[in-house]
């Protein structure tokens, strides 16, 4: 999770990344056994009070949401369509009432967690989150992949708008057609031949610089205060009570 530009003045910008660690951790597995529109409603609600408790502004957060918001677009469309029971008359158009009600859970479900991950982890340091991982005990591999993922995942959409820059200058003119469907699976192939040529050249590279898997620091763990403890209480009393709404 990219960091959330911002002075870093708030309070949860100063809130020890291990307690938003477990926030987050407590906050998803609440989104996902959540079931009623009124549970999943009242979390949204806690999910933008942490964002505001953020300092982040709407603008950033509604730039963040568009990618989601643009395959949840996707969903109104196809699963009304797709269900058995069309008992939703819109003029001419039968809609299935199972589709709409699956449409508006995942709507509600997926604002509520990425607000939820924005909010928390887009408050902290990416090494920040890595070292909290650590101190929950998270295999050191994983802690490694979500690093690298951060560390590169740019690099790849930079790779991928290259060659998408490359492809529409030779002429490409994107369309619901075969043409386009097999020029983006070469623009796929090409990505994932790059990503893995790059990914042997860092190995290599790290490798010769003495990397031994892990990243050592001269940064001693800090104990958590009381106040933070107190938080992750009233935090848990929080969540506890949107599945009372």
């Amino acid at each position: 999770m990219a960091e959330i530009p911002n002075a870093g003045r708030s309070l949860l910008h100063r809130t020890d990344a291990r307690i938003k660690v477990a926030f987050a951790a407590i906050f998803a597995l609440s989104v996902a056994i959540a079931g009623e529109w009124g549970t999943l409603t009242a979390l949204l609600g806690l999910s933008l009070f942490l964002a505001f408790f953020g300092g982040i502004s709407p603008l950033s957060l509604l730039k963040r949401l568009a990618a989601l918001d643009g395959i949840l677009l996707l969903l109104w469309v196809t699963l009304p369509l797709s269900g058995v029971d069309k008992s939703v008359f819109i003029g001419p158009l039968a809609l299935s009432k199972e589709g709409l009600v699956l449409a508006f859970t995942i709507t509600l479900r997926s604002h509520a967690a990425v607000i939820g991950f924005l909010a928390l982890l887009g408050t902290s340091k990416p090494h920040e989150i890595m070292r909290a991982l650590r101190c929950f005990r998270l295999p050191e591999k994983l802690v490694l992949i979500f690093h690298f993922t951060y560390r590169y995942s740019h690099v790849l959409f930079e790779e991928a708008a290259r060659i998408n820059e490359a492809m529409v200058l030779r002429g490409f003119t994107p369309g619901l057609n075969l043409h386009s469907l097999k020029s983006y699976g070469n623009l796929m192939g090409c990505l994932f031949l790059k990503s893995f040529q790059r990914a042997e050249r860092v190995t290599e590279a790290m490798e010769l610089r003495g990397f031994s898997a892990t990243f050592p620091t001269l940064e001693t763990t800090k104990s958590i205060k009381p106040v933070q403890i107190a938080a992750l209480s009233v935090f848990f009393a929080l969540v506890a009570g949107c599945f009372l709404v």
